[in-house]
């Protein structure tokens, strides 16, 4: 008896980390079952026609602060618009809270609301209180915590002593630090210098956050990893030198993955003087020779993953620079900022591209093959790609309740026209069609055991 498949894709170019191919996908029970040439003539219940289309894997934002205008509901659903079908959340343990509890809040929330699967960080803001409560996580399928090296004044920079106690702590554990790497105090120092010399906030802000600070921490906090046996991850690098720390580290032979975002990759201090409060986000925005330095990592394949660092703050262009809160919204742009100057610039390549916004995001936190790859056996997590259509970024048509957009005016070619979860449409027909709670919580797996483990084909 001939097999029926639930949804059959015909016609599309699947996009791997290992090349581009001409494949027809069979799904059923939520996998992809079948790979092959030519299965238009088979029985479906539903066939897909992705002629003249890529077929990516569902993109995994591993960089989403589900806190601020964009909640555990509205933020999944913002980041599926952009061919998002997995999210990487980072739960905060705020000052006086608990790990478990920090844990449990998100965990019930997103399981009740998110339209997407995800997986969770631990984000801790308090470390001295709650760094010996982090071996509690690991139970939830959360092995990987966040610490911040600088906002003294905001009450959340973990100081050297702290940081050392955690990396040490979660290196016993089989985990992974992440850190915002900026030298907050030296930052803060240049603040309040320009405070007093009566320097305005916007022009003083880059000023006091400069490329060597950032750089500088970066070093320091793989320097302290080196020596704790802590697998390192530093979040959204938005300079060039910041890699040398990186790529000197991995040579002697420590884990240390690179993360950067597209506002770093395409914007640059001319659009942070264009949206002033809109643009006030951490680490600043830089020039075009960092962009260009970041492009050539990213080719090369020393930064492993793109993502958003989606924090979006309800702010106006006309707001009090120093008042307005960090973030901006970029969940949504991920994709297409990334593939329209990475594919269409001419900067990346296809198989590149999926790396960095789907396979790798996915070996680094466990969750490969399930997700990250069009695979046999992998969820159906799959994004139908057309790169002929045209469309412009703007905060008036995007779906973040921030109501604005870094990429204004930018005009993209190649569009999402069709994604799945595990199956189950998401965006089809223009339409967001996933239902708020048929999310399923993804425990992180084990983390890969040295640094080369993620280049596997």
């Amino acid at each position: 008896m001939e097999k029926k498949y639930e949804i059959i894709v015909t016609g599309g170019l699947v996009v791997r980390g290992n090349g581009v191919f001409r494949k027809d996908i069979g799904i059923s029970g939520g996998k992809i079952t079948t790979l092959e040439d030519d299965l238009g003539s088979l029985p479906a219940e539903r066939k897909i026609d992705a002629s003249g289309s890529y077929v990516f894997p569902g993109i995994i934002d591993a960089h989403t602060h589900p806190y601020y205008e964009d909640d555990f509901e509205s933020l999944p659903m913002t980041a599926a618009w952009g061919g998002t079908t997995t999210v990487i959340h980072y739960a905060y343990a705020f000052p006086g809270m608990t790990v478990k509890a920090a844990l449990d809040d998100a965990l019930a929330t997103a399981k009740k609301v998110s339209p997407l699967d995800f997986a969770l960080h631990l984000g801790l803001f308090e470390v001295e209180k709650q760094y010996t409560q982090i071996p509690e996580a690991f139970p939830y399928g959360v092995k990987s915590f966040k610490m911040f090296m600088t906002y003294a004044k905001l009450g959340r920079m973990t100081s050297d002593y702290f940081l050392t106690a955690s990396m040490d702590l979660v290196a016993e554990n089989r985990g992974m630090v992440m850190v915002h790497a900026e030298n907050g105090l030296a930052t803060d120092y240049l603040e309040d210098k320009f405070n007093r010399l009566r320097i305005p906030a916007k022009e003083a802000f880059t000023r006091m956050r400069p490329a060597i600070l950032e750089a500088e921490a970066i070093n320091r906090a793989i320097s302290i990893a080196r020596v704790c046996g802590c697998p390192m991850y530093i979040p959204h690098i938005s300079v060039g030198i910041g890699m040398e720390p990186v790529l000197k580290a991995r040579a002697a032979g420590h884990t240390v993955y690179a993360e950067t975002c597209p506002q770093y990759l395409l914007l640059t201090e001319e659009d942070f003087n264009r949206w002033g409060p809109l643009a006030k986000i951490g680490p600043p925005l830089r020039t075009r020779e960092d962009n260009d330095l970041l492009w050539k990592a990213l080719a090369d394949g020393a930064i492993d993953v793109v993502a958003s660092d989606h924090a979006p703050k309800t702010k106006k262009i006309t707001d009090d620079f120093f008042e307005a809160g960090y973030g901006s919204p970029q969940a949504e742009s991920l994709l297409y900022a990334t593939y329209q100057e990475g594919i269409n610039g001419g900067r990346i390549s296809l198989p590149r591209l999926v790396r960095v916004l789907s396979e790798n995001p996915a070996r680094i936190f466990g969750l490969y093959p399930r997700k990250g790859i069009v695979a046999v056996g992998s969820d159906a997590d799959i994004v139908v790609f057309d790169p002929r259509q045209k469309h412009i970024l703007s905060g008036a048509t995007g779906h973040s309740k921030a109501g604005y957009t870094l990429f204004e005016g930018m005009e993209c070619l190649g569009k999402v026209t069709a994604s799945f979860q595990r199956g189950r449409p998401i965006i089809e027909n223009g339409k967001f069609v996933a239902k708020s709670g048929q999310a399923e919580y993804l425990p992180q797996g084990a983390h890969p055991k040295a640094y080369v483990d993620i280049h596997g084909t």
